[in-house]
């Protein structure tokens, strides 16, 4: 079970607003720029999370050993593969405890989205079997325009959202 919901929480650590700054404005945090985006009534981070610190200030330790990391029932984050330089594209990936902590992983004023606000979001876009296609960035690693596989099949990107897959 602690297996199953770590890699949800690396597929989709987004965050949700609660509207602190004027939506669909960028807003900065801990010195980076985040996007945001504005889909149907909803307010949606455009960007990978990459905090460093909980919403009160508490850092969030940084873990480099894949076995320290998979034995971990405390919150963390690693970059993706270990590599500092997809910092820029991936952000960092968290891991559950970090993402379920009651310190708010989020920049202030913005939480992880609830099961009821990804519901919300998936059947203004039309329902889940077209919802991720409209979240999807487009454009594939075989034609180096793009970070998905062939077949990007339904990617359209129409809210905006621009999903990209991070890994594990």
């Amino acid at each position: 079970m602690k297996f199953y919901k770590v890699i949800g929480v690396i597929i989709f650590v987004v965050a949700f607003s609660n509207s602190c700054n004027k939506e669909g404005e960028p807003f900065v945090k801990e010195e980076y720029t985040y996007k945001s985006v504005i889909i149907g009534n909803q307010e949606w981070m455009a960007d990978d999370l990459k905090n460093n610190v909980f919403c009160n200030g508490d850092p969030i330790p940084e873990v480099k050993d894949f076995s320290e990391w998979s034995g971990l029932e405390t919150a963390a984050w690693v970059y993706v593969n270990n590599d500092k330089l997809k910092y820029g594209t991936f952000g960092k990936l968290y891991n559950w405890y970090a993402v379920n902590d009651k310190r708010n992983i989020c920049p202030c004023g913005w939480h992880v989205p609830s099961y009821g606000e990804w519901e919300e979001l998936i059947k203004y876009l039309g329902g889940p079997d077209v919802a991720g296609g409209k979240m999807k960035s487009l454009g594939t690693i075989q034609t180096s325009d793009g970070f998905w596989y062939e077949p990007n099949t339904g990617a359209t990107n129409s809210s905006g959202f621009s999903a990209i897959p991070t890994g594990v």
